[in-house]
């Protein structure tokens, strides 16, 4: 049963389409994603008299 599951080319498919769907995100995220996100940026609006 085991060898008959490795040997089937639906999961040597499925375990290459998951390997370039990493790849992929690894390779096309931005630079910007690697640095840490501290909050929301806040607007204030100026001052009313």
């Amino acid at each position: 049963m085991m060898r008959n599951l490795i040997k089937s080319s639906f999961l040597w498919q499925f375990t290459g389409g998951f390997v370039l769907g990493a790849l992929g995100l690894l390779a096309f995220q931005p630079a910007e994603a690697t640095q840490p996100v501290y909050g929301a940026p806040v607007h204030t609006a100026p001052a009313q008299r």
